[in-house]
């Protein structure tokens, strides 16, 4: 006899998956957990997905990697050639971007936090370690592009290397701690702020 699915279902499914692997992660979370939160029964949820691996990546795929990339990398290139970010008009490229990238952190709430902080044992397992070694070298690129004598040592790059994993552990931490997006535009507002006149002060 044929199966037939529900639409609504499937995204109760996904929805509680999204739930359940933001607060436990990739490895702790199980089809039981994600089950109970949709409220349906844990064989039930194999009708809709073969196993966790494909729940995982059916609310979490590799075309949302890319586009967070994307947007990041856009936004750090966005200030090529700017000395210091408070000169820049609120018109201004890199003030555009930002706020493109933080309305996708905010539409894509726990999302974000899976790929950024959550993802252990997947093939994201290491997307928050790639994107601190990605922003090191933007960072590096940038400076250099100001200043072609710049010379980065080893203990250059262990600073930098616990300056972005602080950016990023922060930035999971505000969108665990948050769900109002009013408060998540006023911490990453703040944390923004601080960051970009440390990294700044740090190069000079």
């Amino acid at each position: 006899m044929a199966q037939y699915l529900k639409d609504d279902i499937q995204e109760s499914i996904a929805a509680a998956a999204l739930t359940i692997f933001a607060q436990k992660g990739y490895e702790s979370a199980t089809m039981a957990e994600i089950a109970r939160a949709a409220g349906v029964s844990t064989g039930n949820i194999y009708r809709y997905f073969a196993n966790k691996d494909a729940l995982f990546y059916g609310v979490v795929d590799d075309g949302f990697a890319r586009a967070f990339t994307l947007l990041l990398r856009r936004r750090v290139k966005a200030l090529a050639g700017v000395e210091d970010v408070r000169t820049l008009p609120p018109t201004a490229a890199y003030h555009m971007l930002s706020e493109e990238l933080l309305r996708f952190c905010i539409a894509n709430r726990l999302r974000v936090v899976i790929l950024l902080g959550r993802a252990g044992g997947s093939r994201y397992e290491r997307f928050s370690e790639e994107t601190v070694e990605r922003l090191i070298e933007l960072a590096i690129e940038h400076f250099r592009a100001l200043d072609p004598c710049l010379s980065v040592t080893e203990v250059m790059r262990f600073n930098l290397d616990q300056i972005y994993q602080g950016l990023v552990r922060t930035m999971v931490s505000t969108l665990v701690r948050f769900e109002d997006e009013t408060a998540i535009r006023e911490a990453v507002h703040g944390y923004s702020k601080y960051h970009l006149v440390g990294l700044k002060s740090f190069f000079t």
